[in-house]
């Protein structure tokens, strides 16, 4: 009585640890291809409820078609080998939907049947494949800008020291240039979940000189925003202009102010005017400093470009770089002021619920949605009505819409991506008149961008 008890709680505990661990488990009879298999298994597989029966075939239908001859490939090997079998790949649900699983099956013989059997149990892994690839994304990331650091510091002790004058002079410039690019990198990380705007760079590049607010005053389209590395450059370029304008210029009396204004002018472009006044009289340098020349060099690289005017009145810069939307604009577009009514909005996109919320958004300010499609075959079928803009998700199940992507832009549609997985560099270039924002992203900062795009087009 006492075996029967613990054998019964055995059974009770086994049957606890694969409901808290979700796992399914399986008993695949390899001669016929039938299996028996557990609730959570089907559920895996996107049955609400126990499916009459199962099959290997059944099985194989599910995994992707990138991933169903290694899987195949593996049974064949385990049952040749008599081995366990053991693999990770990528199945469509019966719900439509892309997820990953995880099975280990152990290789064993039926002493009734005689018929080799696999035993095993599978779980859904798609929430770790998911971080994993946000991590890979996150170290990629890392190590590109670790080293364009290294590479930006190494220009910098170079081209330092062929202007220094003395150690004590390189050590100066060097550590305060050093203490700039920290500065830009320490933002760009406090604010890495929300738009880097124009002001912010500033706001970073001259806090440190605590310059008089009666004296340095910054106005315009400050809530441009900013890509990090744009970013970098133009907070090396605001340091550089004002340790001159304190050594030298407008900040080194009583009387000297700064100006800087931001003005946008075209989409994607703005320009960044530096001016000072009432400083000391003004003359060119006789050569040119790691300053100016950082300033021409390093924004030029990142698709910027710079103007000196050493007038006798005052220093004036001019730097026009590319620029992002404005935070102000999505503010607005919360409340209404950034409309799309009567406007005809394309939205491609295979998760339900992020599917219905930009609907109701896009509803709410007016727009006339056409879709949600989650199918490339449907959307495909309704380009023909030519919408004044598309929301696309790149990735439908394990189809893409760049297909349809591609169709559209043949039509003149303004594209805006809205993707979690998907390269924004690469789709840039082969639709550079697109935008692409990733997930996850507000309502608000996609109505904000459609109306821009659509604006853009006229």
């Amino acid at each position: 009585m006492e075996d029967l008890t613990e054998l019964e709680r055995g059974a009770e505990h086994l049957r606890l640890v694969l409901a808290v661990g979700e796992i399914g488990v399986w008993d695949l009879d390899t001669a016929t291809g039938k299996a028996w298999r557990s609730l959570r298994h089907d559920q895996i597989f996107g049955y609400e409820a126990l499916l009459p029966s199962w099959s290997y075939e059944d099985f194989l239908r599910h995994v992707v078609d990138e991933d169903r001859a290694a899987v195949d490939e593996a049974y064949g090997a385990a049952l040749a080998a008599k081995q366990g079998w053991s693999f990770e790949c990528r199945i469509l649900r019966a719900d439509g939907k892309l997820r990953w699983i995880a099975a280990t099956g152990r290789f064993m013989t039926d002493s009734d049947t005689g018929h080799a059997r696999i035993i095993g149990h599978v779980m859904d892994i798609t929430d770790r494949k998911e971080a994993e690839d946000r991590l890979r994304l996150l170290t990629s990331e890392l190590n590109h800008r670790t080293r364009n650091m290294l590479s930006v510091l190494q220009g910098m002790v170079r081209m330092s020291a062929r202007r220094a004058d003395s150690v004590a002079d390189l050590e100066r410039s060097l550590l305060g240039r050093m203490e700039a690019l920290s500065r830009s990198h320490a933002l760009t990380v406090q604010l890495s979940e929300s738009a880097l705007r124009v002001w912010d760079v500033v706001d970073s590049a001259v806090s440190p000189f605590a310059p008089d607010p009666e004296r340095f005053v910054v106005t315009g389209a400050t809530g441009a925003t900013l890509e990090p590395k744009i970013a970098e450059s133009l907070s090396l370029a605001l340091y550089e202009l004002t340790t001159n304008a304190i050594k030298y210029g407008a900040l080194s009396n009583e009387q000297g102010r700064v100006s800087v204004e931001v003005s946008r002018l075209a989409p994607g472009r703005a320009q960044v005017v530096w001016r000072e006044s009432g400083g000391p009289r003004v003359a060119p340098p006789e050569r040119s400093g790691f300053g100016s020349t950082l300033l021409r060099s390093i924004l030029r690289a990142d698709e910027g470009d710079v103007r000196i005017d050493y007038a006798e009145t005052g220093v004036t810069c001019i730097i026009e770089l590319p620029v992002g939307h404005d935070v102000a604009e999505s503010a607005r577009a919360t409340r209404g002021e950034a409309r799309l009514e009567g406007r005809r909005v394309m939205v491609v996109e295979d998760e339900f619920l992020i599917a219905i919320s930009l609907e109701m958004a896009l509803g709410e300010q007016g727009a006339l949605v056409e879709g949600p499609y989650t199918k490339l075959a449907e959307a495909r079928q309704a380009v023909s009505t030519r919408p004044d803009a598309a929301v696309l998700d790149v990735r439908l199940g394990t189809e893409s819409s760049l297909p349809l992507a591609r169709d559209l832009t043949a039509l003149g549609v303004p594209l805006l991506f809205v993707t979690g997985n998907v390269d924004g560099e690469k789709l840039k270039q082969e639709f550079p008149d697109s935008e692409v924002l990733s997930k996850p992203v507000s309502e608000d900062r996609v109505v904000a961008e459609l109306k821009r795009l659509i604006e853009r087009r006229g």
